[in-house]
């Protein structure tokens, strides 16, 4: 491997991390030759200021990084935890790479639906040239749907479609399921879950 690295950036608000995240963030990394990925845990995400997270910031920090303990590869950064919110991803991105030497290369980790909504992010052409976006998606690209995009974002999209595995797991429905009690371990990572159970997260009883 030459001197450049190759650093996927995978911000999202993890409340919880699942396995589907995991498997996002594994594929693109195998089938893109990225050398790193970084996630990183948002304090409070823009386009959800009117929903916050249910679990605050420091466990949901503590999540990922009992998530990604076995990976390698993988890293969390708490550079959005520390900072006021929100969390604007072209800010962060734009402080991580003034702080890397040069050769270092920042791709952006999004899943599909982000992918569509990215013309309501601060600044999405600048983040688009900042950092590549890689978009896993399950289900196939669906080009009507980046119409009211800029030609220069619909460009940058189209070339970072990346076809992966299904796994269709959502945040907010694992939180209806724990707050029900039911099984949970075909969807959470083993120490996720029992760090969930330990701190009494998104249920009462």
């Amino acid at each position: 491997m030459g001197s450049d690295l190759r650093i996927g950036f995978f911000g999202g608000t993890f409340d919880p991390i699942h396995l589907g995240h995991l498997n996002l963030m594994v594929e693109l990394k195998e089938k893109c030759r990225l050398d790193q990925v970084l996630l990183c845990p948002a304090q409070l995400s823009p386009t959800k200021q009117d929903r916050p997270a249910t679990a605050e910031s420091f466990h949901r920090l503590e999540m990922v990084k009992l998530a990604i303990q076995d990976i390698p590869w993988a890293e969390v950064t708490e550079i959005e935890i520390g900072r006021p919110p929100p969390s604007y991803t072209v800010e962060t991105l734009d402080l991580l790479i003034k702080r890397e030497e040069k050769g270092v290369h920042f791709f952006l980790i999004m899943a599909e639906d982000s992918a569509y909504e990215i013309g309501s992010w601060k600044k999405p052409e600048i983040l688009l040239e900042m950092a590549p976006p890689l978009i896993g998606t399950r289900h196939g690209f669906d080009a009507s749907r980046l119409e009211k995009l800029s030609p220069a974002i619909k460009s940058k999209l189209e070339e970072g479609w990346i076809q992966i595995s299904a796994m269709d797991i959502s945040s907010t429905r694992l939180r209806e399921r724990l707050k029900k009690g039911v099984f949970c371990g075909h969807l959470i990572p083993a120490k996720v879950l029992d760090y969930i159970y330990e701190n009494r997260l998104y249920y009462t009883s």
